[in-house]
């Protein structure tokens, strides 16, 4: 009786010893761990538990979409911010994720809105890891990631070229400026080294002698900025020249004035 039993007890603390390494050490696919979302864009601050900053309306959550990615390797895509869950933000014990965030994608930054695009936002958050049992705060800050231009047109301009004046951005959009566009923007994806550069055409006429004056121009738009081009009746007459006057949108850079005379 005395050998069964000493036979019976190392079989039971082996079968003890090897749950606690299983508990301790089983497969990292199987152990998991989650992180809470914080997104940021500009002035705007929220977290997906509302723990900090204001919350978003229903149509800023509806504008964001969010990834998450680990060592380069999508994980999910494109996921309405306002509908990322618990179960998506629980994932396998690892390092190496990261969290991207935009507004649009760079196709609808210049397709939408009758072709004028819009505004894009895009984030990526810092790389950080996934640890069993805890909740990681992670926080994906969006800026501007695309160019804008918008054209007003002085007084002195439209009264001296009566007859009719235009700035037509030339390249495959082809939108035009004139006096119905008054406060539209014109948005452009930048490329690698954050710029993007326009051709502008000035065409303007003067109704009462039909003189027509026509400017061809280049400018390089900078990531962030929503540039403002002013056009005025320069100061030589009878002919004159147009100016064109560049600030930037007060929202992001009040920038300084930097008047160009095109003659």
């Amino acid at each position: 009786m005395k050998r069964y039993v000493l036979h019976i007890i190392p079989l039971f603390l082996g079968l003890l010893f090897a749950g606690c390494l299983s508990e301790l050490d089983g497969p990292l696919d199987k152990q998991r761990g989650s992180f809470s979302l914080g997104l940021s864009a500009d002035s705007m601050t929220v977290e997906v538990e509302t723990r900090a900053g204001r919350e978003l309306t229903d149509a800023e959550k509806a504008s964001f979409t969010v990834s998450l990615l680990q060592a380069d390797e999508m994980v999910w895509a494109d996921i309405p911010y306002a509908d990322v869950s618990l179960a998506d933000r629980t994932q396998p014990v690892g390092n190496s994720y990261v969290v991207t965030a935009q507004s649009c994608t760079s196709e609808e930054a210049e397709s939408q809105n009758e072709g004028w695009g819009q505004r894009r936002y895009f984030g990526q958050s810092a790389s950080f890891a996934i640890v069993k049992n805890e909740d990681t705060p992670v926080t994906v800050a969006c800026s501007m990631a695309n160019a804008g231009l918008m054209v007003d047109f002085d007084e002195s301009f439209t009264s001296f070229f009566t007859m009719g004046y235009s700035v037509t951005l030339v390249d495959e959009r082809g939108l035009e400026f004139n006096s119905t566009t008054t406060g539209r923007v014109a948005y452009y994806n930048v490329s690698a080294d954050g710029t993007h550069s326009v051709r502008l055409l000035v065409n303007a006429s003067a109704g009462w002698d039909g003189m027509l004056k026509t400017i061809d121009r280049t400018l390089t738009l900078q990531q962030g900025r929503v540039y403002r081009l002013h056009i005025r009746k320069g100061e030589s007459e009878p002919l004159g020249t147009m100016g064109i006057s560049i600030t930037y949108d007060s929202a992001f850079d009040e920038g300084t004035t930097e008047d160009i005379e095109l003659d």
